[in-house]
C-alpha cells in the first residue's frame, strides 16, 4: 500500500512544533523555580521540536492534500507516536535519573489522559509537573485537532484523519470546514477551562494547584495533589467545582457547539446526555445508601459526597483517588466498575466504551429479546425517534467484542505478574477505559509494581483505549497493508 507520505511528515510536524511551544511555560515555571536541570531538558526538547517542525513542515507544505480512509489510521497513529515521544524528552532529559520505560509510561498516561502513573508526583520538579498537566490538556482534544488549527487546507481529507482518532462512533460535522470545527471546539474547551480556572482560584486554591488541576479535570486526568497542598485546601467548594466541571469535560462537546449556534432544542433533547446524567444521579444515590447501611457512623451528608464522587471518578473516567476505597461494600465497587466500563459520552474527553455504544447495545440485546417471541416482527433500534442502521449497530456490537476480546488478552498477559485476582482484573479494564485506578492494588492509580515489560504493556493498552482500538489494531491487518484491495 502506498501511502502519502508527504501528507503525513507536514501534519506530524506540525504536532512537533506546536507541542515545542506548549513545553514553553514549563520551561519558564522551572527557570522561575531556580531548577537548572529541569530548566536544560525541556528547553532542549522544545528546541529540538520546533526546529525539527519548521523543517519538516517547510519541505511539505506544497504536499497534496487528498488522503485515503486507511490512511488516516496511519496519520492518526503517526502522530500519537509523535506526541509521546516528544513528550518522553522533558522528563529523559531532566537530570532527575527517571528510567526510560518510567519515562515511556509517564508520556503515554499523559496523553492518553489517565490518571495511572509509575513516578510519584510528589517526586517530580514542578516544571514537569506542569508539562505532565499541559499534556494531558491537549490530549484531552486530541493531537490531530490541535494540528488542524494550524493546518486549513486539509478539506475531506482532515475529517477523514479526525474521525479516525476522535472518540465515539460517530463523526459529527459541525461546521463547513474540519479546521473550523477543530477551532470552534478547541475555543470552547479553553473557555470553559478558564471559567473552571477562576472557580478553583476564588476556593483558595495557590496558582501552580489550580492551573494543574484545572487542565487534569477537564481532560478527565484525575487529580494533582502536589506535596499535599490541594489537601489542605479540598473544601466540598473545591469538590464540587472540580466534579461539576469533570461531567461537563465527559459530556459531548457538539452539545456545546450547538449551544454556540443557539440550538438549544438540539442539546435539551440530546439522548446520550440525559442517559449519561440519569446515570450519575442514580449510581451516586445508590452508592450513598450502600455506604450509609455499611457505615451506620457516616453521615447522610458524607454518605452522599463519597456516592457522587466516585460516580463522577469512574463514570467520568477522572479517576480521583478515592479514601479508603478498598473498605467501600463489593456492591459499591461493582456499580463503579460497570460506570468505568460505560465511561463518558461520544465526542468528549472521558473514555470508556461511551454511553451511546453501551445504549444501543442494549436496546440490540432487548430487540433480540423481543424476535425471539415475535420472530416475524420488523422492530428497529430507535434513538431520539430515528433508526439506528444496521451498519452502525453493527460497528458498536463488533466494538464492544472487539474491547472484550483485548480486555481478556490483557488480562491473561497481566497475570504474568502474579498479583491477587482483584488488582489483575481491574488494572487493565482502569487503562482501555483511561480511568487510571482500579480497584486492589492499582486502586490509587500507581502502575509502579509492575515490571518493565509490564508497563510497556500498561502504556499499550492505554493507546488502544485513548485511540478506541481500530487506529491501532487495523496496522496488524494483513488486507490494511495490502496496495490491490487498500483502495478506500
Amino acid at each position: 500500500m502506498t501511502f502519502n507520505l508527504k501528507l503525513t511528515v507536514r501534519i506530524v510536524s506540525t504536532i512537533a512544533f506546536l507541542e515545542g511551544l506548549a513545553m514553553l511555560p514549563s520551561w519558564m515555571l522551572a527557570v522561575r523555580d531556580g531548577d537548572a536541570r529541569a530548566a536544560q531538558g525541556i528547553l532542549l526538547s522544545a528546541a529540538a521540536l520546533i526546529i525539527l517542525g519548521v523543517i519538516g513542515y517547510s519541505f511539505t507544505h506544497r504536499s497534496k492534500v487528498k488522503i485515503k480512509s486507511r490512511e488516516s489510521y496511519f496519520v492518526v497513529l503517526a502522530c500519537w507516536a509523535t506526541a509521546i515521544i516528544a513528550g518522553i524528552l522533558p522528563m529523559y532529559l531532566s537530570g532527575e535519573g527517571y528510567s526510560l520505560v518510567d519515562c515511556i509510561f509517564e508520556s503515554v498516561s499523559s496523553w492518553t489522559t489517565s490518571t495511572s502513573y509509575v513516578i510519584d508526583v510528589d517526586v517530580m520538579p514542578r516544571a514537569l509537573v506542569l508539562w505532565h498537566a499541559t499534556a494531558s490538556w491537549l490530549g484531552g482534544m486530541g493531537v490531530i485537532l490541535l494540528a488542524l488549527l494550524l493546518l486549513t487546507s486539509l478539506g475531506v481529507s482532515g475529517q477523514k484523519i479526525a474521525g479516525a482518532e476522535l472518540p465515539g462512533p460517530t463523526l459529527i460535522k459541525t461546521t463547513a470546514r474540519m479546521a473550523d470545527t477543530a477551532k470552534l471546539t478547541y475555543g470552547i474547551y479553553t473557555i470553559i477551562s478558564l471559567v473552571e480556572m477562576v472557580l478553583l482560584k476564588l476556593g483558595g486554591l495557590p496558582w501552580f494547584e489550580t492551573v494543574v488541576n484545572t487542565m487534569s479535570s477537564m481532560s478527565t486526568c484525575g487529580l494533582v495533589d502536589y506535596h499535599g497542598i490541594v489537601d489542605a485546601h479540598f473544601t466540598p467548594y473545591i469538590k464540587v467545582v472540580l466534579g461539576v466541571f469533570s461531567i461537563i469535560a465527559a459530556m459531548n462537546f457538539v452539545l456545546f457547539i450547538n449551544l454556540f449556534h443557539r440550538q438549544h432544542r438540539e442539546e435539551l433533547m440530546d439522548y446520550e446526555a440525559k442517559v449519561f446524567l440519569l446515570t450519575i444521579g442514580v449510581s451516586a444515590v445508590a452508592i450513598a445508601i450502600v455506604l450509609k447501611i455499611h457505615f451506620p457512623d457516616k453521615s447522610i451528608f458524607n454518605a452522599i459526597v463519597d456516592g457522587f464522587a466516585g460516580v463522577v471518578s469512574y463514570s467520568c473516567t477522572t479517576g480521583f483517588p478515592l479514601e479508603r476505597i478498598y473498605r467501600w461494600p463489593t456492591l459499591c465497587k461493582a456499580i463503579l466498575l460497570v460506570l468505568m466500563i460505560v465511561g463518558g459520552c461520544s465526542g468528549s474527553t472521558a473514555g470508556g466504551i461511551k454511553v451511546i455504544r453501551a445504549a444501543v447495545f442494549m436496546k440490540l440485546i432487548h430487540r433480540g429479546m423481543y424476535r425471539r417471541i415475535h420472530p416475524q416482527s420488523v422492530k428497529p433500534v430507535m434513538i431520539r425517534r430515528r433508526a439506528v442502521t444496521a451498519e452502525n449497530a453493527s460497528g458498536i456490537s463488533c466494538f464492544i467484542l472487539l474491547f472484550l476480546a483485548v480486555y481478556l488478552a490483557g488480562v491473561l498477559l497481566l497475570s504474568l505478574e502474579n498479583f491477587d485476582l482483584e488488582t489483575t482484573l481491574s488494572a487493565p479494564l482502569a487503562l482501555l477505559t483511561n480511568t487510571g485506578v482500579g480497584f486492589g492494588r492499582v486502586w490509587t492509580g500507581n502502575f509502579a509494581i509492575f515490571s518493565a515489560p509490564g508497563k510497556l504493556l500498561c502504556a499499550m493498552l492505554l493507546i488502544l483505549g485513548r485511540l478506541e482500538l481500530y487506529a491501532v489494531l487495523i496496522l496488524f491487518s494483513r488486507s490494511f497493508w495490502n496496495s490491490d484491495k487498500a483502495r478506500a
